[in-house]
Formats: C-alpha cells, sequence, structure tokens
C-alpha cells in the first residue's frame, strides 16, 4: 500500500478476499489526474495513489509523480488532493504501508506488518510490526501476541510512544527519548543503565529485538 495525502484506514476481514474503497477529495487543481491503482506484482498485489501528467502515465505506485503538480503546457498547475483508503485485509496477508501526509489505522492484522508515514499518527493493532515509523506523529502500537519475528522497530520524532504486549512478553528491548519521560509496566533487567531519557535490558527471557525511540514525546511501555 503506497499513498502520499490521504489516512488509511484498515482492518482484517475474514476469508482470501479484500476489499478496498478509496474516496478522492480534491480541493485545487484537476482531481480527474489522480487515480487508485491496484498494481498486480511477484510479491504481491500493491495499491497506491498515482499522479498523472501530459508527458508520462504514472500507472503504478512505483512511477507515481510525487511533486504534486502536473504539467501543463509548460507551466504547473497545483495539485491538493486527498485520496483515504479503507481497506479490509484478507487471512494472512503480509501488510505494508507507506504513507506522506495522513495517518495510520490497523486493526486486527494477524501477520506481521510494516507501517510508515511522515505526517501522521500510527494507531497499530496486530499480532506484531517490523517497523512502525513515522516523523510527526504519535504511535499507539497493541501487540496481541509477544512472538513477532526478530526486532521490531518503533520510531518517531515529534510523538509520543505507547506500547501495550500480553503479560508473557519476553524481549531484549531499548529505548531513547530527549524530550520526555519513560515507563514501564514491565520489569526490565538493566544491562547499560536506565535513565529518565533512556535505557537498554531485558523484559523476561529476552530474545526478540524491540527497540522505542522518540525525540519530543515520552515512552510507554503497558501490560495488558
Amino acid at each position: 500500500m503506497c499513498n502520499i495525502d490521504g489516512n488509511v484506514t484498515m482492518t482484517q476481514g475474514r476469508g482470501l478476499s479484500a476489499e478496498i474503497v478509496a474516496h478522492k477529495m480534491g480541493r485545487k487543481g484537476n482531481g480527474d489526474l489522480v487515480k487508485a491503482v491496484l498494481d498486480e506484482t511477484a510479491d504481491g498485489d500493491r495499491v497506491g495513489t498515482v499522479y498523472l501528467d501530459d508527458a508520462r502515465d504514472n500507472s503504478g505506485c512505483n512511477r507515481r509523480n510525487n511533486d504534486h503538480n502536473t504539467s501543463r503546457n509548460g507551466w504547473h498547475e497545483p495539485l491538493d488532493v486527498d485520496m483515504p483508503f479503507d481497506i479490509r485485509l484478507p487471512t494472512g496477508a503480509q501488510l505494508t504501508v507507506d504513507d506522506v501526509n495522513g495517518t495510520i489505522t490497523v486493526t486486527g492484522a494477524d501477520v506481521d506488518s510494516k507501517i510508515s508515514t511522515v505526517n501522521g499518527d500510527i494507531i497499530f493493532d496486530g499480532v506484531g510490526a517490523s517497523s512502525l515509523e513515522t516523523v510527526n506523529g504519535k504511535i499507539i502500537g497493541t501487540l496481541s501476541r509477544a512472538s513477532w519475528e526478530g526486532s521490531m522497530r518503533v520510531q518517531t520524532v515529534n510523538g509520543p510512544v505507547e506500547l501495550t504486549f500480553p503479560a508473557g512478553l519476553s524481549a531484549d528491548v531499548s529505548g531513547e527519548t530527549v524530550n520526555g519521560s519513560v515507563q514501564s509496566d514491565f520489569p526490565i533487567t538493566i544491562d547499560k543503565g536506565w535513565g529518565p531519557k533512556s535505557f537498554n535490558g531485558r523484559i523476561g527471557q529476552g530474545g526478540r529485538r524491540l527497540q522505542i525511540e522518540t525525540v519530543n514525546g515520552g515512552i510507554t511501555i503497558r501490560k495488558r
């Protein structure tokens, strides 16, 4: 899933069918030049937003024109068009979401996910995630299992991070903030010191990796 302007909302469905609804909201420019497309790739289906111009038909996510301007006889007409998506995921679908200006909300993801935006919050509920990353926004994650694969990276710059895990969590965990506090419901066995701004240690038996970073915001780890 790739998008530029607009929120993305995903919920876990049942069965093997996906349902995708795109809402186009234009405020400036020719909204007909902004399209929602579906690419079929070797790695699976990819949904996204493309911007068209006279010189090139950017008909796939990996060929989109990101400058938000469309060429018209040597001058540029600015576009201001949001394309929010509502998506119902099929069972077992691996989820990757890339957005720029929008909040991403995921509910009930049943496999590890990779979520990224720039200007927007991330609200995540699922079994696990390899990464939850934004720049300007908060991250609120609820993990239904304590068994994600490998490493999980949770990172923002301007916003707090709040993560909730089952009571049986085991992970090697580190966290760092510049302007914010650190709180954990779980006892953490410290390896390299605990301070009001950073920590590095182990929850439970350790094992899988959990890395949490923010600059302007606090870090909270909660127990379900």
